[in-house]
């Protein structure tokens, strides 16, 4: 039964954590609660329609509406987020049309914080680190491009050295491995979200891409590390990217934030944020060697996976790593007469079979079964998987070669010299002397709009693995397409050759960073669109073959409005995402 509070009892707001739910609630707190102190942010206990259910507050001593019986909070289970991290979680889920809950979850302790650590350490300066200061003067988010292979340690001390810090990786492995150099170069580290609390005895907060909502007082920077990085994206709406929300927090706080890549994404650029460049020398000693190999003249129906110059590349010169980024029996054409992949008339996307021909998935661009470039009407199929690519590239070098998956556990598959695997390969090797990729058109070609800056990604990544070329590092990447920008860019180490060129596509097909899109699915998709179709700052593009709609506007935060305000359907089911990484 409900109890009227006495006049004196401290009233606060609380935002239940119940899916489906947007609304928060007042209750007051009883004198006897036990547990941390009530404040902002605080996990509590709270009855709810009869039923207990869990919550944060996220604000105190409010007035709440006269003649309004409140209930009392049940318990305060733990400390939570601060209000400037409550109040960023906010803006994140208006930003991203998600649940404020949703965002809280990722900023909250796991399991619960009863009590908070005493004594901050001091920063530690010295070194290399003041030839670093200029990188932070002023505030809010800027561009540090650095090379792939190139150490970003000293760029991480510098952020120590001017007080607590957050530092954002794309992945826990690159965390652990900063933070174990921070600490034996006398720099207090915390591991988030392990050590949640860590934050409060100042240092460095380091984590994979939800640190960036870590509870830090005196926060003093913000670095993100290999920011065009898409393990920074959440994949479960509110689609949030780690950039992104480091950017506004670095806004809000009048502090530095470093987003670090050796090609920045379409997103940090188009946004027009400052940037820092390396020279050219510098720049290009930090990138290994890119050998790229053109198959066009290869029969594309008997010479195979591998390539003459590929298997002569990698016989005996140390570890190779082979990535080919398909599991089953996928499927490309290529013309028969000529080798040409079946790609559509901008050249920008893979076409498939279909009935009546030619399609480009994305698009939707159809034609009769003609080559583009010699106009020959035969053309091949090309098969790819994992698990035949490792037996026959076994048999050409007469040696054991391994296999990994995204199903592979443990170190299974690793202990041989040459291993061929997907791009989960490239997530569990540190070091590798030539990563070659066997068929990296199916990468650039990808029925994605982002599936430029996504094959980037991966060259980055193996390039970190590689090495620079002053060690021997290689990369080998296969194709058709030899004259791509992104294989152009990657073997002069000059990323503005990819990026001018991904920029004016973007513009010119009204896409990130020049629009706001959003992806709406589900079965009842159609339904919940169709109030967007007479509006003039909307557009809404589909259904798609899986009956997707893409729906367009000026920029993010007007898609998002535009999508939040729309009533959910009674029965059906529908899934928003704003600004996702594969559409």
């Amino acid at each position: 039964m409900s109890e009227e509070r006495a006049p004196t009892q401290r009233v606060v707001r609380v935002l239940p954590d119940v899916s489906g739910l947007q609304k928060s609630f007042d209750y007051y707190v009883p004198d006897e609660l036990g547990g941390p102190p009530v404040s902002v942010g605080s996990l509590v206990r709270v009855s709810l329609h009869g039923r207990r259910t869990a919550g944060w507050v996220v604000a105190v001593d409010v007035e709440p509406p006269p003649g309004v019986v409140l209930e009392p909070l049940l318990k305060c289970s733990s400390y939570g987020p601060s209000q400037e991290i409550v109040d960023l979680a906010k803006w994140v889920a208006a930003e991203w049309a998600g649940r404020w809950a949703a965002v809280l979850k990722t900023a909250s302790p796991e399991p619960f914080v009863t009590r908070l650590p005493t004594g901050r350490s001091a920063p530690v300066a010295g070194g290399a680190v003041d030839d670093l200061a200029s990188l932070f003067e002023g505030s809010g988010p800027r561009i540090v491009r650095s090379a792939p292979a190139s150490d970003r340690f000293e760029i991480v001390r510098a952020a120590a050295a001017r007080g607590p810090a957050i530092v954002v990786t794309p992945d826990q492995r690159t965390a652990s491995a900063l933070a174990g150099r921070l600490s034996r170069a006398g720099v207090r580290t915390h591991r988030y979200p392990e050590s949640w609390a860590g934050g409060f005895e100042g240092g460095v907060v380091l984590g994979a891409r939800s640190a960036v909502f870590a509870t830090v007082p005196d926060l003093a920077s913000i670095v993100v590390i290999d920011e065009h990085d898409d393990s920074l994206g959440n994949e479960r709406n509110p689609t949030w990217h780690a950039r992104d929300v480091a950017a506004e927090r670095t806004r809000r706080l009048g502090i530095p934030g470093l987003v670090v890549s050796a090609v920045p994404s379409t997103a940090s650029v188009g946004a027009g944020w400052p940037e820092h460049r390396p020279n050219r020398t510098a720049e290009r000693a930090g990138w290994p060697l890119v050998h790229v190999i053109d198959r066009r003249d290869d029969d594309p129906g008997r010479s195979g996976l591998f390539s003459t110059a590929l298997v002569r590349r990698i016989r005996g010169e140390g570890r190779v790593l082979c990535i080919l980024n398909r599991k089953g029996r996928a499927v490309m054409l290529a013309c028969a007469t000529c080798g040409e992949l079946a790609r559509s008339e901008s050249g920008d996307e893979l076409m498939v079979e279909d009935d009546d021909g030619l399609v480009a998935l994305r698009s939707g661009e159809r034609r009769p079964r003609i080559c583009l470039a010699c106009s020959g009407t035969k053309l091949k199929r090309l098969r790819l998987g994992v698990s035949r690519a490792a037996e026959e590239l076994s048999t050409l070098l007469r040696e054991t070669v391994g296999e990994v998956t995204g199903s592979s556990t443990g170190g299974e598959g690793l202990d041989h010299r040459v291993i061929v695997g997907t791009e989960a390969l490239l997530h569990r090797v540190g070091t590798a002397d030539t990563v070659a990729f066997l068929d990296f058109d199916n990468e650039l070609l990808a029925a994605r709009y982002r599936a430029g800056e996504q094959a980037m990604s991966l060259l980055l990544r193996a390039a970190t693995i590689a090495g620079p070329r002053a060690g021997g590092g290689r990369l080998l990447v296969q194709t058709r397409i030899p004259d791509h920008r992104v294989l152009r860019a990657a073997v002069r180490a000059q990323p503005d050759l990819f990026i001018e060129g991904e920029l004016e596509l973007r513009e010119a097909t009204e896409l990130p960073p020049f629009r706001g899109v959003g992806l709406v699915s589900g079965g009842a998709a159609e339904s919940f669109v169709a109030p967007l179709l007479d509006r003039l700052d909307i557009a809404v593009v589909g259904p798609d073959r899986d009956g997707r709609f893409l729906v367009k506007g000026l920029d993010r935060p007007t898609v998002a409005a535009a999508l939040s305000d729309l009533d959910r359907p009674k029965e059906g089911r529908v899934s928003v995402s704003i600004d996702p990484l594969r559409i």
